[in-house]
């Protein structure tokens, strides 16, 4: 065989692998409960009510967070809000919460979000969500106070209108022991959505490389305990709180938790936490090959345990007709998007045979401006579909780039490509477009050097 085809198979079987690693030893168990998550949020979210609290006459203490955190509650990719920016905006959103939108929206999309703290690490993903949801605001506020929204000068303070059943409400007299019921009932639901909350990070944070580095000689014994407890909070949680919609996102998020935690009962005496595929055939005869089976079944038994009490809580008091469209917004955000995260793990084991470490090292190995502004660029131009830039994010890293450089670059590529430059200038015009693309670029950079500075303890430099 001539070397040509020799580097061919290689390349071919670096795609192969790299899917068979990102999609069943990591991600799948994660990217399942995102994706129900996802299509809950389309079906039982109200875009319209999001959309009016983004108006021009909302008070920014309102309208900022509202469009800030909408693009969680609607899980709108980076291909989809250019069309709901533009239905906002001729709705009579605010430029500043319509611009916070734009750039929140896609970078805080749950499925992404899920994706990068699984295949790269959660310290990037909470960077990720954090900085987003900050620097949206922050840029919505610098577009409105440099191009002005008169409207915004004006707003009045007006007594709220209240109807009649909530005027009824105030007005009604409980008796002192129903009042103490009532705010225990408060009291004790809050804690446990808290407490839950809680759990689950551990879990996804107590994997077993870090409960062995803080003297856990018998790490999967305290992952069983923290699953167990989270999942007797969460029955708790269906009997405290009579909100349904509520009960079935804890729900799913618990399972998103337990997805993402890497529960290694089999694994204590491997080498590594998370064995990597070797480019070769002799993994799948290995030792390591039988224990990251053995492993991807027990975080299957557990989430499978966990997903069969939603599904009989659904089944109780979800309607037929809610849960018909849910599971097909579901199935429309799997058709959107799979196809292209299948293309996407191929394409980053393909490429990572093919492209030089010592070339991404020299590039965008050290934590500089100029590799910075090269990473936040690489995602204007080589834009991909939402979930494609993380595996090709985690090829960088394997070969490479600075942490830094690469939350640069993974904040940038979702809010600017070619397309939604040409998009965006056609509703705010030339002018905003370009101060909103500087304003993009400053940030993430910005951003990309100070996660190197103080997360990975990379020294600031210029080239």
């Amino acid at each position: 065989m001539s070397v040509f085809w020799e580097k061919v198979l290689e390349m071919l079987l670096g795609g192969v692998y790299s899917m068979a690693d990102y999609l069943s030893l990591h991600v799948l168990l994660c990217l399942i409960p995102a994706f129900f998550i996802a299509g809950a949020m389309i079906v039982f979210v109200p875009k319209d009510t999001i959309v009016k609290y983004m108006g021009k006459d909302t008070k920014r203490i309102i309208a900022y967070p509202v469009a800030a955190i909408s693009g969680l509650l609607l899980a709108v990719c980076s291909c989809t809000v250019l069309p709901l920016f533009a239905g906002i905006k001729k709705k009579g959103a605010g430029l500043g919460p319509a611009m916070t939108f734009l750039f929140s929206a896609p970078a805080v999309n749950i499925l992404a979000l899920t994706y990068t703290g699984a295949l790269i690490g959660m310290d990037i993903a909470i960077a990720r969500a954090v900085l987003a949801l900050g620097f949206a605001i922050l840029i919505g506020l610098i577009m409105e106070l440099i191009f002005k929204d008169k409207s915004m000068d004006e707003i009045k303070e007006e007594p709220e209108e209240i109807s009649e059943e909530e005027s009824y409400l105030k007005e009604e007299v409980l008796p002192l022991k129903e009042k103490n019921k009532r705010n225990f009932k408060n009291i004790l639901a809050g804690f446990l959505i808290v407490l839950l909350l809680l759990l689950g990070v551990l879990l996804a944070f107590l994997n077993k490389s870090n409960l062995q580095s803080i003297g856990i000689a018998n790490p999967p014994v305290v992952q069983t305990i923290i699953w167990g407890i989270g999942l007797a909070v969460l029955v708790g949680l269906f009997f405290v709180i009579k909100n349904t919609k509520i009960n079935l996102f804890m729900g799913l998020l618990y399972l998103l938790f337990t997805g993402t935690s890497q529960i290694s009962y089999f694994s204590l005496n491997s080498p590594s936490a998370e064995p990597e595929i070797s480019r070769s055939f002799e993994y799948f005869t290995s030792e390591a090959f039988r224990v990251d089976l053995m492993n991807m079944g027990v975080k299957t038994a557990l989430s499978i345990v966990i997903a069969i009490v939603i599904t009989i809580y659904v089944i109780k008091k979800i309607s037929r007709t809610d849960g018909k469209e849910w599971m097909n917004e579901t199935w429309t955000f799997v058709k959107q998007i799979f196809p292209y995260l299948i293309i996407g793990v191929f394409l980053a084991g393909f490429l990572a045979v093919l492209i030089p470490a010592d070339f991404i090292q020299s590039l965008v190995g050290q934590n500089t401006v100029v590799a910075n502004l090269i990473g936040v660029l690489f995602g204007v131009v080589a834009y991909f579909p939402t979930l494609m830039e993380v595996p090709i994010a985690k090829l960088f890293l394997n070969l490479g780039m600075s942490r830094g450089v690469l939350l640069a670059y993974l904040l940038a590529d979702p809010e600017l490509s070619i397309q939604s430059i040409l998009v965006t200038r056609k509703f705010i015009g030339d002018k905003k477009n370009f101060v909103y693309i500087l304003l993009v670029i400053v940030f993430t950079v910005i951003a990309g050097l100070l996660f190197g500075l103080f997360v990975s303890k990379e020294p600031i430099g210029f080239i």
